[in-house]
Order: C-alpha cells, then structure tokens, then sequence
C-alpha cells in the first residue's frame, strides 16, 4: 500500500514538472534530445514520466514497474547524449531494440 501511495505521489509531482517544463502545448513527436538535454534536470522527470506513461499506453497497461522505468530512462538519456538531434520518439524506439 505505501509503495502504491508513493508512486501516486510521484506521478503527481511528475505531472506538474511537466506544466513547468512544457509551458505550451507540445507535440511531443518532434522534441528532440537536445531540448530534453537543455530542460533544467528537475523537469526532465516529466518527460520522463511521460514517456514511461506513453510506452505503458500503447502496450495496453497500466503497471508501472518503477525500477525498471528509471532504468529506461537513463538508457534513453545516454542515448541523447549521443545522439543530441535524434527526436525523443526515435530514442525510446533505439533503445528498445537494445
């Protein structure tokens, strides 16, 4: 119950980074590495969830294994800062097939 009530939380202060970090309407299909990469570290946990929530989304669930999304999200990090023009779609696409 409290691992539950604390991932709850997290989504929920994940949620507001994100109406910091993405202050308009974003289409997410087109941001690129670099402009994760040039977001303050904080706001990045947005994105973060956001993708999390996206790749969840289309598989059809609704779990959230929280070690393992960290553990994707560092991936998808090392890969933008390697690849700084790759869009994040293509990142999380990359490092899926790794």
């Amino acid at each position: 119950m409290i691992r539950r009530v604390s991932i709850a939380l997290s989504l929920v202060a994940g949620l507001g980074l994100t109406g910091q970090a993405l202050t308009a309407e974003v289409d997410m299909s087109k941001v690129t590495c670099k402009d994760v990469g040039d977001m303050p570290a904080a706001k990045t946990i947005g994105v973060a969830m956001w993708v999390n929530g996206y790749v969840h989304g289309k598989a059809g669930s609704a779990m959230i294994d929280g070690d393992k999304a960290h553990a994707n999200a560092e991936k998808v990090a090392a890969y933008c800062k390697s690849n700084t023009s790759s869009t994040l779609a293509d990142a999380m696409e990359a490092v899926s097939k790794m």
